[in-house]
């Protein structure tokens, strides 16, 4: 008897883990969708929720890979032999001080798990880190997808009405992103420990453009009273919306919101300012203005290329004449670098990750996990951050209740009924609630 041509084999199923809900959620939508329309079957789960047993062959998307604490952690809860381990890396642009932490370290990253890569900069990084090429697959950035896909993005009346926004006037999208102002000792140490070069200039600069970015937007609202000012705050780390809520109260132009996927906020946005975030690189991908804000040296003390794509000004004055500029602004960006860290915009990130999945179904050992991942499944006296935080006093108490070592925090999962709407139809309604 014939054997069914490899192309028609069952696929192995797609597993997507998540970290943060606003982040990842819509191109998970996507790649879903996708898969849906390859037969392939797939589901989206917490990162920390990973303790269920794959069915069969899968192929498991992670969000990250580090080091060993997160095969320990994260991976330790269920046997993956047979299936394929794929790092997104969503922390791809990143500090130079971070290097050490962000880029996968150790024998298991190098010799189990597949990276991928937005474009040609962060594979030259994985390469020079170890990490051999023929396991790096250079795929694009996810979340470009949205932008192509704006179906799953609200209306502007409909993200005007809950917050009292006025849908004709002129919306300025601030993103806040200053999470090291507010990293606690344990947490700095616990970095440091597995490689995070957080040095006390770096978090000194955080607080710093958090205060000067926060006077700014109270002056351009004053200049600028018939604009109005989101001051978008990070839902992702220990930034708190709760921590600028009294803002909203000084100024009727000012507004802090911290719901939704900031894809939303970007679409509707007549100029984005940014001090060091890449959401400025999808305002570049949706068409959007957007300028970075750096009144003291920082992305070039510490290497980050984000404000070398986009126009970096140093003055309040200079934001406010690209205010009075709008709606075109006539603002360029360097294209050669942006293509540099992201080959593709082209809305088919989600296409290149499921052709992973076909790689599996064709030459399904190629690249499987062929041994149980971790002989104890939570810690190990080899990994970084145990061995180092164990040795502190409490410091095993802290690694058990501050970062769930030995008892991963459960996060819900999505409602199964409101996803397979939110798959099928690819619209994000049916979960509003849930991504909110």
């Amino acid at each position: 008897m014939s054997q069914p041509h490899p192309a028609n084999r069952p696929g192995p199923s797609v597993r997507l883990a998540w970290e943060h809900t606003h982040r990842e959620a819509l191109p998970a939508l996507i790649l879903l969708h996708k898969a849906r329309q390859r037969q392939m079957s797939g589901q989206m789960e917490h990162l920390s929720a990973l303790g269920q047993s794959p069915v069969g062959r899968e192929v498991v998307f992670l969000p990250f890979f580090y080091d060993d604490d997160v095969r320990n952690r994260y991976l330790g809860q269920a046997d993956y032999q047979n299936c394929w381990l794929v790092n997104m890396a969503w922390e791809q642009m990143h500090f130079a001080c971070g290097r050490g932490y962000l880029l996968p370290d150790g024998e298991f990253a190098r010799e189990t798990v597949l990276h991928c890569a937005w474009g040609e900069r962060f594979e030259e990084l994985l390469i020079d880190h170890g990490i051999p090429k023929e396991r790096i697959r250079i795929t694009g950035h996810p979340r470009f997808d949205i932008y192509k896909h704006t179906q799953l993005l609200q209306s502007r009346t409909e993200l005007a009405e809950p917050y009292g926004l006025d849908p004709d006037k002129d919306w300025v999208l601030v993103p806040y992103n200053f999470n090291m102002a507010y990293i606690s000792a344990e947490l700095r140490q616990s970095l440091q420990a597995r490689g995070y070069n957080l040095s006390d200039e770096f978090i000194a600069g955080f607080a710093k453009a958090r205060d000067a970015f926060t006077e700014m937007v109270r002056n351009l609202a004053d200049e600028f009273p018939q604009t109005q000012f989101i001051l978008r705050v990070h839902p992702a780390g220990y930034e708190a919306e709760s921590i600028y809520q009294g803002e909203s109260r000084t100024r009727e132009n000012l507004f802090v919101i911290a719901d939704y996927d900031i894809a939303n906020w970007v679409r509707q946005a007549a100029l984005t300012i940014v001090w060091n975030s890449t959401t400025s690189m999808e305002c570049i991908v949706a068409g959007k203005p957007v300028v970075a804000y750096e009144p003291f040296p920082f992305s070039e003390v510490f290497d980050f290329d984000v404000n070398r794509i986009i126009p970096n000004l140093t003055k309040v004055s200079d934001i406010a004449d690209v205010l009075r500029s709008l709606p075109a602004p006539g603002l360029s960006y360097d294209m050669d670098r942006f293509q540099c860290w992201y080959r593709h915009q082209d809305g088919k990130t989600a296409d290149r990750l499921l052709d992973i999945v076909d790689e599996a179904r064709l030459d399904p050992e190629r690249y499987a996990v062929t041994r149980p991942i971790v002989e104890d499944p939570r810690l190990r006296a080899g990994n970084r951050l145990y061995s180092s935080v164990s040795k502190w006093p409490w410091g095993k108490t802290l690694l058990r209740t501050g970062f769930g070592v030995d008892r991963p925090p459960r996060h819900a999962p999505p409602p199964t009924a409101p996803l397979e709407r939110a798959v099928t139809e690819l619209s994000a309604r049916p979960l509003l609630d849930y991504l909110r």
